[in-house]
């Protein structure tokens, strides 16, 4: 088992969807995913606690997604030019091994990446990668209950017609997003049954972090929302630094793929 522990920051606001708001009069129209949690004074979460807040998460899930994807692209086994669906190996946008060892860590899919669609592929059950829910941090949750910083912010934002000028989708958005320097702790598990395979799926998942950090989680990337980076970065609880150079890791992901194939 390799473990992956990281304060996630938030370099921008973040907005990844909760449940609809906008039904209730003076609410947000699209807010942030959030949960109850019963804290003390000094952040600790637990029943045994009196103070009851509401606080925002990033969901595994919203994770996995997104850094699949970002691999996908990566790996070209997304074509960019075309409709975004994931092809095959038989097309010139899709390499069998990358596909294979995106299965591998990410598990079969029923969008589209299904694996066993491609007769090249063997079928894959078990899912390597375990992304966790993220939760902000003690030390936030603190500043919180003291009143030192807000959890949630609301931003306007609007869409125009660039051929009539005039808004579209009804005007005006409001978009809740949880505001830049928040941080969270993640964490990640990848199971390794074969120890061939360490050093290719370790990274992989780093090669995945890195584009993370260099697109964009969540909503309304494009507007400038959802920039994260990584700190106090811990595999197997030792420190170390985030590979800087995704073409690094991209070479050392190419020759433990052709170390396996020898």
């Amino acid at each position: 088992m390799i473990t992956i522990d990281s304060k996630l920051v938030l370099v921008t606001g973040l907005h990844i969807g909760g449940a609809d708001d906008s039904m209730k009069i003076g609410g947000v129209d699209s807010p942030v995913m959030k949960r109850e949690v019963f804290c003390d004074d000094s952040g600790v979460v637990g029943f045994k606690h009196t103070k009851k807040i509401t606080e925002p998460y990033i969901a595994g899930s919203s994770l996995k997604g997104k850094i699949r994807t970002l691999l996908e692209h990566y790996f070209r086994l997304v074509n960019p030019l075309g409709d975004g669906k994931p092809v095959g190996s038989n097309s010139s946008f899709g390499d069998a091994k990358y596909i294979d060892l995106i299965v591998h860590l990410f598990g079969d899919s029923s969008d589209g990446r299904n694996a066993k669609r491609d007769k090249k592929i063997k079928e894959i059950e078990i899912t390597r990668a375990i992304f966790r829910d993220c939760f902000i941090t003690q030390e936030v949750r603190k500043a919180y209950i003291n009143n030192k910083i807000k959890l949630t912010e609301e931003k306007y934002e609007n869409v125009i017609d660039r051929k009539t000028s005039t808004t579209i989708a009804g005007g005006l958005r409001q978009i809740e997003r949880v505001p830049s320097a928040v941080e969270f702790d993640f964490t990640l598990s990848i199971r390794v049954f074969d120890e061939v395979n360490r050093e290719l799926f370790k990274n992989t998942i780093l090669l995945g972090l890195k584009l993370l950090e260099l697109d964009a989680l969540g909503g309304n990337g494009s507007r400038g929302y959802g920039r994260v980076k990584f700190s106090d970065f811990k595999i197997n609880n030792k420190t170390v630094q985030l590979e800087m150079d995704i073409e690094k890791l991209r070479k050392k992901i190419d020759n433990e793929l052709n170390k396996s194939k020898n």
